[in-house]
């Protein structure tokens, strides 16, 4: 719709106070029209170069300037009113309203203004939806099954024998396309057949899918991909080995196509040398082929050779075989050349010691016979007890077994090592007596014990030294140890006449005999002991014992009177009235005593003291000092009588 305003003539003044008034009253009221809002009219500031519209409408709703409109597909034509608000100016809308298009129109209406000179351009965007241009397809279905179509239309559908029309159904992704399909019907044998999908989208455009297709044409193939007989494959004329006595073969066979057909003969009833097995294959067509292999049954075997023997699980080198001792019976099994030969095991039970015959005789296919001979041994225990070799170190010793001859070995010998050989390393020697050994006769003896558990015993003498040690390993006098040479024994008695002297040897047979022990003098007295060692050899051993005499020791070493010292011949000053004093006299010998006389009824004056020394031999030796008594300096009386 396109409206145009026309203009009236009114006196220009009375038109400014009307649009005066006009936009003093003027209300800015929001209108909706297609979910937009904004403004219908705008204020002129003069009435004549107004250009605002006093209703703006699209389709019967309200729109503003620059408003996004939004129409269905296929609309063509859009509604607009617009009235400018000053009757005398003039709205021109665009001619496109009447001829939208798909996708985005835009619609203007120009205002002019009064004055003729001033114009305005309101501009709404229409929209339009476009219709769809999906030809693309969601599934195929050939003859019911899902069938995928390459857009390279390289795709090929195997169709069977005989197919001269498919089903073929294809679905669009959009349901506003169209769908049709053609070349699928009178089709050919071969490949030389073209189904085309043809799809046209809602807005008109197309797209071409394509697929081949192959009618099998009827099979000719007479080959077999499998031919077996007895599990392996042969190959046209091949020769097939059996054994000896085959009356049936196995077939397994497989025809290259699928739809082939064949049938077999000569499987059955095989006789001795050459049988012809057949597949006669027929194919699809009518053609025909026969493929066959010869069979050929073995003549009976004469083989009748043994590859291995083997007794009780060893097996058999050469002829003959050793067993263990006691053995009654053996296991034999032979491993012979031909699976169709058969053997008998003779001489392999009641065996005895020594050596016993056993037979093997093969039977071949062809029931001809042959032995082979080999010996089984049973081992007989050895009753040999004899010795080869008796040493001590490198010296052989077995000429002394059982003689009065005997080994010499030095003194404190306690064992002996024998090296013992016996002549069958089967045999055990056990030795006993070779330790504990004693100076003089020991005797050690073997014994032998034969495989068989035959025993025989040797006796072997052995002789160690007597010591020659004539040492002591201690020597006491008076409970004293005087071991070492240089010491010096006093006797703790005074005028000792003998000291009690021990002596222990080195050696236990050693004899050791004391002798100056006894009739001492005062003075160095020499004791003697004499070892004798068990070989006889003697050592001397002197000890020097002093026999004190009794002590003549008189003197002193101290002198003290009331415990101040006072020199021999000496004087002690006392006070008046003592009548005694207190007197310690010490002797230099511990066996002197001292006797004190004079040291009470002491009087005023000079008194002598007298210290009386006797020595352990009864001597005697006498020491004076003197005691002064001081005189009385009282001169007061105890009473005065006067008549």
């Amino acid at each position: 719709m396109n409206l145009k305003l026309k203009r009236s003539k009114k006196p220009l003044a009375l038109l400014r106070v009307a649009s005066l008034i006009a936009a003093a009253l003027l209300v800015l009221a929001p209108a909706t029209g297609f979910g937009a809002v904004g403004n219908v009219a705008a204020y002129a500031e003069t009435s004549d170069q107004d250009t605002s519209l006093a209703i703006f409408r699209a389709n019967n709703e309200d729109v503003v300037d620059n408003q996004n409109i939004y129409l269905p597909k296929g609309s063509t034509v859009i509604s607009v009113e617009a009235s400018p608000t000053n009757d005398y100016a003039t709205a021109d809308t665009s001619t496109n309203v009447d001829a939208l298009v798909p996708g985005e129109n835009t619609v203007t209406v120009t205002v002019t203004a009064y004055d003729e000179e001033t114009t305005q351009v309101y501009t709404l965007h229409v929209f339009v939806a476009s219709p769809s241009s999906d030809k693309t397809l969601s599934s195929v279905l050939v003859n019911g099954a899902a069938f995928t179509v390459a857009e390279d239309g390289s795709s090929v559908y195997q169709a069977g024998l005989g197919t001269t029309q498919l089903s073929v159904v294809a679905t669009p992704n959009s349901n506003l396309a169209e769908v049709d399909v053609s070349g699928n019907t009178s089709l050919n044998v071969g490949s030389n057949n073209t189904v085309t999908i043809h799809v046209k989208a809602e807005d008109l455009t197309t797209k071409d899918y394509s697929f081949g297709v192959n009618v099998a044409a009827a099979n000719a193939n007479t080959d077999l991909s499998t031919f077996e007989i007895n599990g392996t494959a042969v190959q046209d004329d091949q020769i097939v080995n059996v054994a000896y006595g085959t009356t049936a073969v196995s077939l397994n066979v497989v025809t290259s196509a699928e739809t082939s057909t064949y049938s077999v003969s000569g499987v059955t009833e095989l006789h001795l040398g050459d049988n012809t097995v057949s597949v006669t294959v027929t194919a699809q067509s009518g053609d025909t082929y026969t493929h066959s292999a010869t069979v050929r049954v073995a003549a009976p075997s004469s083989d009748r050779a043994i590859n291995s023997v083997t007794v009780n699980g060893t097996t058999l080198s050469g002829s003959s075989i050793e067993v263990m001792n006691g053995t009654t019976s053996v296991n034999v099994v032979a491993d012979l050349h031909s699976s169709v030969a058969s053997y008998v095991v003779t001489g392999n039970t009641g065996l005895h010691g020594g050596a016993n015959e056993v037979t093997i005789t093969v039977t071949s296919q062809d029931g001809v016979s042959s032995n082979f001979v080999f010996t089984v041994t049973v081992y007989q225990l050895s009753e040999n007890a004899n010795l080869s070799s008796v040493k001590v170190g490198n010296t052989e010793y077995i000429s002394y077994l059982d003689t009065e001859n005997s080994i010499q070995l030095p003194h404190g010998t306690s064992s002996i090592t024998l090296n013992v050989t016996t002549q069958d390393s089967k045999a055990d020697a056990v030795v006993t007596g070779f330790s504990g050994l004693h100076t003089g006769t020991n005797t050690v003896t073997i014994a032998v014990t034969a495989e068989s558990d035959a025993t025989k015993t040797y006796l072997l003498t052995v002789n160690v030294a007597k010591s020659s040690d004539a040492s002591v390993s201690s020597i006491t006098v008076d409970g004293v140890d005087r071991t070492a040479v240089d010491s010096v024994v006093q006797s703790t008695a005074k005028v000792a006449s003998s000291v009690s002297v021990v002596v222990v040897t080195s050696d236990v047979d050693a004899v050791a005999v004391v002798s100056g022990a006894t009739g001492l003098l005062v003075g160095l007295n020499t004791v003697t002991v004499t070892v004798t060692a068990a070989d006889g050899t003697v050592a001397v051993y002197n000890r020097v014992v002093n026999v004190p005499g009794l002590s003549s020791d008189k003197s002193l070493t101290s002198l003290t009177v009331d415990s101040v010292a006072v020199a021999v011949d000496g004087s002690v000053s006392k006070a008046h009235g003592t009548s005694s004093v207190t007197v310690v006299a010490d002797p230099a010998s511990d066996f002197a005593s001292a006797a004190v006389s004079g040291a009470t009824g002491l009087h005023t004056g000079l008194n002598t003291v007298t210290v009386t020394v006797t020595a352990e031999d009864g001597s005697k030796a006498y020491y004076s000092f003197t005691v002064n008594v001081a005189k009385s300096s009282d001169a007061s009386v105890s009473s005065i009588t006067v008549d």
